[in-house]
């Protein structure tokens, strides 16, 4: 059969239409990813800082400032424990942000102890909105405040903890000390006057505001928060395992530091900031518990443990109140975190309590 060639009128000599429709298609695409790219820049140059961020940044450079300046040491908080505060803390300040810090004039102060950076992020915490922040700087400040008891060397003998009380009963109530040694005074005052001085204070500066701190916020009732409750809970065990530890110890050192701990739980749980949560069904705070596994071998290490389990419990509780009510909380971190330390020198400081 012969192949016939179709007419040349029906022949295009015009290229096809689908190319420069793909070509059109893939420049939009192109300049749409252009804008997107300039507008996240310039949203990322000119957007507002964040109070909470301002704070973060703030607490970081806090941080970091302990890290490279105050070089504790490293049998206490080595470098590792350190780096994971400074991570856990979030990423560093972009140039902008450094800038609109700076426009603030509010950059965080120098640190001048392990002390002075726990008091400077509980000053941050005050105002943030983000509770996982706060609780952040909880945990982070509850190490420094564990590290400084044990840089300090004000902690209990273990030699004193373990020899118990010829007459002791183990029931709690009864005190086996016949006074405060000199030691366990200035740790309790310091206990008290810091976390006084540390409500209440302007950021921008580590001195104690000079005029008296206002009482904390009574804590919310309306749903009895469970977490709340069961770092009370927490608290009120931590002060029922240091008396049943004072009643079997002899005098000594780890005597009063025991008795100290337990009138500071006492005294913690007795503020009108707390009574609202008192008042729960059922109440967080019970005639007896269970004591720590141990305690008859080493009741004041006992009562340590009890007092690393409230940390814990109260960073945890952190995150759960608004701003207005961790006032309280912190007083019951500083002093947890450092009575623990007192009765049990020989647990690390925890790097992230309460976060691990």
């Amino acid at each position: 059969m012969e192949q016939t060639r179709p007419p040349e009128e029906f022949v295009s000599c015009r290229p096809s239409a689908a190319r420069p429709r793909a070509w059109r298609a893939l420049a939009a695409c192109l300049a749409a990813l252009l804008l997107v790219v300039v507008a996240v820049g310039l949203w990322a140059r000119w957007r507002p800082l964040s109070d909470d961020d301002a704070a973060r940044l703030r607490a970081l450079s806090v941080a970091r400032a302990v890290r490279t300046d105050l070089h504790p040491d490293a049998s206490v908080l080595p470098g590792t424990a350190l780096d994971r505060q400074v991570d856990a803390l979030g990423p560093a300040a972009t140039p902008s942000q450094v800038r609109r810090l700076g426009d603030r004039g509010n950059a965080a102060p120098a640190v001048s102890s392990l002390d002075d950076a726990a008091d400077q992020l509980r000053r941050e915490a005050g105002t943030v909105q983000d509770g996982d922040l706060a609780s952040t700087m909880a945990s982070v400040a509850a190490s420094w405040w564990a590290a400084s008891v044990t840089a300090s060397g004000s902690t209990s003998s273990h030699s004193a903890a373990q020899d118990p009380a010829s007459s002791g009963n183990g029931s709690p109530g009864s005190s086996g000390s016949s006074g405060s040694s000199d030691d366990s005074a200035v740790a309790g005052d310091s206990d008290s006057t810091g976390a006084s001085s540390a409500r209440g204070t302007d950021k921008t500066s580590t001195a104690a505001s000079p005029e008296a701190p206002a009482s904390p916020t009574p804590l919310r009732t309306s749903e009895c928060e469970t977490t709340e409750l069961a770092a009370v809970t927490a608290l009120d065990r931590a002060a029922f395992t240091a008396e049943a530890a004072q009643a079997r110890l002899s005098p000594g050192a780890a005597a009063d530091a025991v008795a100290a701990a337990s009138a500071h739980g006492r005294d913690l749980l007795r503020e009108d900031a707390v009574a609202p949560l008192l008042s729960c069904d059922p109440p967080p705070v019970a005639a007896r518990h269970e004591l720590p596994s141990g305690f008859h071998g080493d009741p004041a290490a006992a009562a340590g443990e009890a007092q690393h389990e409230a940390t814990e419990a109260v960073v945890r509780a952190v995150a759960a109140s608004s701003p207005e009510e961790r006032d309280w909380w912190w007083d019951a971190l500083r002093s947890t975190s450092r009575d623990a330390q007192r009765l049990d020198p020989e647990q690390p400081v925890a790097a992230l309590p309460g976060r691990d």
